[in-house]
């Protein structure tokens, strides 16, 4: 896969998965990027949701997106004060990298 990767041995994705339950999850990605963690985690969850400032940043995150993934995964221009999401309850929400 190509793009942006960190954290190789997955401890990140690991970490995680042991503290919050992901599992049929609604998830709101804050900060999402290019989408990197976005895409490890939409596979247990429901639905991610996936927001980040930057439109340029956002259109390379749906390229990378696998074709499996993309009915789990909305990438949308957002902040983690202005979300734009209206009426959206979520389940976990994740700030990676983004602070």
């Amino acid at each position: 896969m190509k793009g942006y990767r960190r954290d190789p041995e997955r401890a990140e994705t690991r970490a995680l998965r042991r503290r919050v339950a992901l599992h049929d999850a609604r998830i709101l990605d804050v900060g999402c990027g290019e989408g990197r963690l976005t895409r490890k985690i939409a596979g247990a969850a429901r639905l991610v949701v996936a927001i980040d400032p930057n439109d340029e940043v956002l259109a390379r995150a749906r390229r990378l997106t696998p074709r499996r993934l993309k009915k789990k995964i909305e990438y949308r221009q957002g902040t983690a004060e202005h979300p734009n999401l209206r009426h959206r309850r979520f389940d976990v929400a994740v700030f990676s990298g983004s602070l």
